[in-house]
């Protein structure tokens, strides 16, 4: 025994040891005040640690340790696992293995452990650390401060410990490479693509990581809830979608707190768009619930580069903005370790605006749109234009691609060269848009249905009645109709279809043209009208209509001129004359019947006429200026006069009629005969059959009075119109060939009633006479040899009473009448 001390103090050399499964090579042991050990290799069979041992009970061994060694030197030690070296003395300690090394001078105290740990390198990790150590063996406290080096992250950290928590705090410069830092805490890969692929950047700046940890069962355990930290990224790219461009930043400020990292952006941009005031965060990182939670915020119109950030995402908004400004806020709420998504989208209009809701225009003014959970909702957006003016609101679905509006309309107004043609205020106007495989609109209110394919679009309206409440001109949409337009650009339309009336605008063979077939062609600079197989065409730019072989009633025609006039006098001065061209076309004005083959007529700005017509070779004019109307006729034919006064009682001859005076107050005017025959009526009827009863008179069917007519040279009668009601003859004067007629009088065409007072005066001589004649008091021989009889027409209309008359005023008739009429026929009949 004493020789076994004796060399170890002289100190002992052993090449090969073998203890159990221990073995040792190249041993060397001295025994000093301690024994020093050193072994050039040493082969260690598997170690079962202990891990529920404590730091105190750690120190324990260590202490026991130190009672017999004074240093170890093992620079070889081969573990199952691993290799590594070992040199401790109570000062110093270096352990240099395949995964971590140790290089640390401490000193071990009753009450205390100081570590001056010059290098800890967990090499698996390429994690550096150096620093302080202060261990409060008796407390079980710690404190641990120093620098780190982490994948080329250089840092400071601090670290406390009392019992088993852990409290640590850490700070680094700045860094390249984040990928190799994140990949050591093995985050599912939903959300380390997060944090290493979908971000990019050139620099990377830890701020601070703090939090706590336990030490349980020889390992630690970091308590998330408590954890919280900055990373600054700078010059970053954030990836939100592969087939997106990316959002830059000049920086970010990457936090994790509450289990969520949150992204706090600064000057991020999309496409050269700002994103100002855009939140990112991933939220339950720890969770079956993380999520991705997006607030992308800008002011830039909702064009191509922002509806494709959108579509991205599977959100098909039919929205496309042609102008203006809008504050967009999208919200995106993604599982990232789930399939849930949750998407809201809000538009603000921040100034007027041109929108298309899938290609239907519309004007915002204000208002905002939404879009949440498959529907876009609108929301008082505020439309206006030169026509229109109101809010929308309604529901878009787009999984039915369906939208159902309805426009609170303020007012429409649609009008051509400022003339008001439609006008509605305050009303509700529900409509729908579909566009499923091409665009829908229909707006049952109006009967209108619109179908867009392609480039084309058709409106169809198919009652026209359900437009006539809100026309200024309502004569046109009487009793409906239905039309038809085709547009591709909006600028040009293509319209036909058929207005149904009740009055008569335009007429053949006597019958009134009620339903009006119709088709045409809107320009931007022009309108082509057509009707009746293109025998009407009204030129908007020429300002002419063009009638064939069909008859018109020209007030009708121009009716709805007259009312738009008496609403509005402004801008008279771009107005132009309408002119109107008739061919194989007859002309009606009121009460007048003008049997034109053809004519033209001219409307000018305040609706006032001149119209001038060819009938059968003649000329007959009118015109109206203001409230007067005049008509004059030049030796037209009997068919033309018939036509034109509504009396065929004259035939053959040539008369000329002119007429004038206000036809709501008086008109007065002349008609001269030429030639012809008077026959047939109610009044001609009854005085034959009176002359025929009466011996006295029955003489004068020799004249020319008889069933044959009365045959005419010439003629006069100056007549009165008052209020369209009674016609006044001033004068009747009619010379046959042997007889002249004579007479005043009046018809009431309201009452139907008829007084006329008549003289019939033969030149033949009286010898030739007397002799057949009784000599009564109706009679009036004359000093020139004539004879002179009076007649009383009264009653009905339609059954007048013919009677003798004896009264002085009436047979003196013919006297005064025939000197008028030589003086006044020669004025109105030029030679």
């Amino acid at each position: 025994m004493f020789i076994f001390f004796a060399l170890l103090f002289i100190g002992i050399h052993i090449n090969t040891l073998k203890i159990a499964d221990y073995k040792l090579e190249g041993l060397y042991i001295k025994l000093d005040k301690k024994l020093i050990v050193k072994a050039e290799h040493v082969i260690v069979p598997t170690i079962e640690s202990d891990a529920s041992a404590t730091l105190p009970d750690m120190i324990k061994r260590i202490r026991y340790l130190f009672s017999f060694f004074q240093s170890v030197e093992l620079p070889n030690i081969q573990l199952p696992k691993q290799t590594l070296s070992l040199a401790f003395t109570p000062e110093h300690l270096y352990i240099n293995s395949d995964s971590y090394k140790v290089v640390s001078d401490f000193t071990l105290g009753e009450d205390q452990l100081n570590a001056q740990i010059s290098q800890l390198d967990l090499k698996e990790q390429n994690l550096t650390i150096n620093g302080d150590l202060v261990y409060h063996i008796k407390e079980d406290t710690l404190v641990w401060n120093g620098r780190f080096s982490l994948y080329g992250a250089d840092g400071v950290f601090d670290l406390s410990k009392v019992g088993d928590n852990i409290h640590f705090k850490l700070d680094s410069q700045s860094f390249t490479d984040l990928k190799s830092i994140i990949d050591q805490f093995h985050l599912e890969e939903s959300v380390r693509s997060w944090v290493v692929e979908k971000i990019k950047a050139r620099s990377y700046q830890l701020l601070t990581l703090e939090g706590d940890a336990l030490l349980k069962d020889g390992s630690v355990a970091v308590d998330f809830k408590t954890l919280k930290g900055d990373i600054l990224f700078s010059e970053a790219e954030i990836h939100f979608k592969e087939e997106l461009s990316p959002v830059l930043v000049s920086s970010f400020l990457l936090s994790y707190r509450d289990g969520g990292l949150f992204f706090d952006l600064k000057d991020p941009t999309y496409e050269g768009i700002s994103l100002e005031g855009s939140e990112v965060s991933i939220s339950h990182l720890m969770a079956i619930n993380t999520n991705l939670k997006l607030k992308i915020r800008t002011n830039h119109p909702y064009d191509a580069t922002l509806q494709n950030l959108v579509k991205a995402y599977n959100i098909q908004l039919p929205l496309d903005q042609k102008s203006g400004n809008i504050k967009l806020l999208f919200m995106a709420d993604i599982g990232l370790k789930t399939s849930y998504e949750d998407f809201y989208v809000n538009v603000d209009f921040l100034e007027a605006s041109d929108l298309l809701l899938y290609k239907v225009n519309l004007p915002i003014t204000k208002g905002v749109v939404e879009y949440k959970k498959g529907l876009v909702l609108l929301h008082k957006v505020a439309l206006k234009d030169e026509v229109y003016e109101g809010d929308l609101n309604g529901t878009i679905t787009l999984d039915k691609h369906r939208a159902d509006l309805i426009f609170d309309a303020k007012e429409i107004n649609i009008a051509d060269n400022n003339k008001t043609l439609f006008r509605l205020s305050q009303k509700q106007i529900p409509f729908t848009l579909d566009y499923d495989k091409n665009v829908k609109v229909e707006i049952p209110k109006f009967g209108l249905k619109s179908v867009t394919e392609g480039n084309q679009t058709q409106i169809h309206l198919s009652n026209l009645k359900l437009f006539q409440p809100y026309l200024v001109d309502q004569d046109w949409l009487q009793q409906g109709g239905d039309a038809q337009i085709t547009t591709e650009d909006f600028e040009t339309y293509l319209f036909k279809g058929v207005l149904k009336r009740d009055t008569c605008v335009f007429y053949e063979s006597g019958a009134c043209k009620i339903r009006v077939p119709f088709e045409g062609k809107k320009s931007k600079d022009d309108l082509n009208f057509y009707a009746f197989d293109k025998r009407v065409h009204y030129k908007k730019s020429t300002h002419r209509i063009d009638i064939k072989n069909l008859n018109v009633d020209l007030v009708a025609l121009i009716k709805g001129e007259d009312k738009k006039e008496q609403k509005s006098d402004t801008n008279k001065g771009d107005q132009k004359t309408l002119v109107i061209v008739g061919k194989e076309s007859y002309l009606r004005y009121e009460d007048y019947n003008l049997l034109t083959q053809s004519y033209d007529v001219e409307v000018d700005k305040h609706n006032d006429v001149k119209a001038i017509g060819s009938t059968f070779g003649d000329i007959v004019k009118f015109s109206k200026k203001g409230t007067i109307f005049s008509i004059s006729a030049l030796r037209i034919q009997d068919e033309a006069l018939h036509a034109l006064l509504h009396f065929d009682g004259l035939e053959k001859g040539r008369y000329t009629l002119k007429l004038t005076g206000d036809p709501d107050k008086t008109m007065q005017g002349k008609i001269i005969v030429e030639g012809g025959v008077m026959k047939g009526f109610k009044i001609y009827n009854n005085t034959l059959a009176l002359i025929n009863t009466v011996p006295a008179l029955a003489s004068l069917q020799n004249p020319g009075y008889s069933t044959e007519g009365f045959r005419i040279e010439e003629g006069m009668a100056e007549v009165s119109v008052v209020k369209k009601n009674k016609i006044i003859f001033d004068s009747i004067y009619i010379r046959g060939t042997s007889a002249t007629i004579a007479g005043v009088g009046e018809i009431d065409l309201e009452a139907k009633t008829i007084h006329l007072n008549l003289a019939i005066r033969t030149i033949r001589e009286l010898g030739k006479v007397v002799g057949s004649i009784p000599l009564v008091g109706y009679i009036l021989l004359g000093d020139d040899k004539s004879i002179t009889f009076g007649l009383q027409v009264s009653g009905s209309l339609e059954d007048p009473q013919v009677n003798t008359s004896a009264g002085e005023e009436i047979l003196t008739l013919p006297l005064k009448i025939i000197q008028r009429a030589i003086k006044s026929t020669g004025k109105i009949i030029p030679e």
